[in-house]
């Protein structure tokens, strides 16, 4: 009887993660915190402003950029923890600024409604 051999385990083992792969994660996680950093210091300058002090144009125009900054800057930490999950980097510091700036934009939005409600 001619029974197959079983065939020695082969050990899949990830392949190393380059040092090129790791300065650019870490470029991106602290570009990301940057950005949620000056989201918040945005915030609160619109925040602190009143159509009297710099006119009701630039208020707008104001949480227009950050509105634009915001999605664009949850879209890239989208892309960015993808990135790192697929080169088996960590992706923890992308996954706290995409939360962060979620946040920070349904925060926005709310105010923004709250504003416009009470108009």
């Amino acid at each position: 009887m001619n029974m197959p051999l079983p065939s020695p385990p082969q050990s899949s083992s990830p392949p190393p993660i380059s040092r090129m792969a790791v300065w650019v994660s870490r470029t991106l996680d602290v570009l990301l915190l940057g950005l949620c950093g000056l989201l918040v210091a945005l915030s609160y300058y619109t925040f602190t402003l009143y159509c009297e002090s710099f006119g009701c144009l630039g208020v707008g125009l104001l949480w227009m950029l950050w509105a634009v900054l915001a999605a664009v800057g949850w879209a890239a930490a989208l892309v960015v923890r993808a990135w790192q999950r697929r080169r088996g980097l960590g992706s923890r510091v992308s996954g706290l600024a995409s939360t962060a700036l979620l946040v920070m934009g349904v925060g926005h939005l709310l105010v923004w409604l709250g504003k416009m409600v009470l108009k």
